[in-house]
């Protein structure tokens, strides 16, 4: 087969954004456990989801998806909000109604929606590509606290038009859930529907870190039995196997074997790994078939992406010291991707006094810079993001080995 010149091939991989839907594979269990909840929404319910796992597990993206199958299958208006950036409820509620006008996708919708919110609005493009509100605080304070009537004035006027409930997805919760206030709206929210006699068919599905999730327990323990979780694992073997080959396949391009299990081994199940893995490896394509040494080039190649985009500054520091510099390689040479280690497993036996005094400024240092971390065993670290690890393990093989 013919390999397809520079300027026309597009790379199937998307490191660093979430997934297409076309190209979403795998998370089949948690996936249906989704599509129950739009049923239940499609059937009057209000139903509220948490999808939590690691960074770069891949949560946007299957909220991305679960907002298109709630659209596509369910009838449900939906839309995506991330939250990066607002600092009041004020701007969540602007947020969410925004983004409701802008991604509408029917202009019949639209112009009902636009109905409802004329007066918060500043301006708008042609058919709602870009909507601006008021950042009047005192306006904005009126959709807040009518922001469960606004809901239901929404969804009156959006069945006529055979939709049958709402999704709303609230992803990228760093700051707002370090606002105790938010915690409160959440509650008070569902409890008003749980507790109303008009039902709203309501799809809530928020998208964090456990620690997001943490920090609204903090400030309101009922939270937690609001809340459904949808945990995102690390993807098997299997699945990151199906992941490549698919991949690849869509490009019509074929993979060894051995190219494909290196992939797999190297990206350490992370999704977020496997698109820059994936991407770098299929750049590395002439002619159609990948096999071990592009996966090695591209390997190499993805290594330094990720050192650049991921790691930087942060771990230049720790390198310009020899002492520092040895005991990170050792670690990353010893640890499998997402292993915990104990300081002792990096000291020999009966080590000097000077030997053990470096190796914990190492480590007060790698978790100030934060590198590394506590795991959840005391006395066990880790690095608090895979991609530091994997950084760490490619420059601990050597270019050299990749070669052989």
């Amino acid at each position: 087969m013919t390999g397809t010149g520079i300027g026309t091939k597009e790379s199937p991989f998307t490191p660093g954004r979430p997934v297409p839907v076309e190209y979403f594979i795998a998370r089949k269990q948690e996936i249906e456990r989704l599509k129950r909840a739009m049923m239940q929404t499609a059937a009057g319910r209000n139903e509220n989801i948490f999808i939590t796992g690691e960074r770069g597990i891949g949560k946007s993206s299957l909220a991305g998806l679960s907002r298109y199958l709630a659209e596509k299958e369910y009838g449900l208006l939906g839309v995506h909000c991330f939250l990066s950036g607002t600092k009041s409820l004020e701007d969540v509620t602007r947020t969410i109604f925004q983004r409701l006008l802008e991604e509408c996708g029917d202009k019949s919708v639209f112009d009902k929606l636009k109905g409802i919110f004329g007066g918060y609005i500043k301006g708008v493009t042609l058919f709602g590509v870009g909507v601006e509100f008021t950042d009047d605080k005192s306006e904005l304070r009126g959709l807040l606290d009518n922001f469960l009537p606004i809901l239901r004035k929404i969804y009156e006027q959006v069945k006529e038009n055979n939709k049958k409930g709402v999704i709303i997805v609230l992803d990228d919760l760093n700051g707002i859930t370090e606002l105790p206030e938010f915690s409160q709206f959440l509650k008070s929210f569902v409890d008003s529907i749980a507790t109303s006699n008009n039902p709203l068919p309501l799809l809530l599905v928020l998208v964090g870190i456990p620690e997001r999730r943490a920090d609204l327990l903090k400030y309101q323990p009922s939270v937690a039995r609001i809340f459904d979780i949808v945990e995102l694992p690390l993807m098997s073997k299997d699945e990151s196997r199906e992941f490549f080959t698919n991949m690849f396949a869509k490009q019509m391009i074929d993979v060894d074997e051995k190219a494909i299990s290196l992939m797999v081994e190297l990206s350490g199940s992370y999704p977020m790994l496997m698109h820059e893995v994936g991407d770098a490896v299929f750049w590395q394509d002439t002619d159609s078939r990948i096999d071990i040494v592009d996966a090695k080039l591209g390997i190499m190649e993805a290594a330094k992406i990720v050192g650049r985009k991921y790691i930087g500054t942060q771990i230049s520091s720790v390198f310009r010291s020899k002492v520092y510099s040895s005991i990170l390689m050792q670690i990353g040479e010893k640890l499998p991707i997402g292993a915990t280690f104990k300081r002792q497993e990096l000291l020999k036996e009966n080590a000097p006094e000077k030997e053990q005094k470096n190796l914990d400024n190492f480590l007060k240092k790698v978790k100030k810079l934060g590198i590394m971390g506590d795991a959840e065993t005391r006395g066990e670290y880790k690095f608090v993001n895979p991609l530091y690890h994997l950084y760490m393990w490619y420059e601990a093989k050597n270019v050299k080995e990749l070669k052989d």
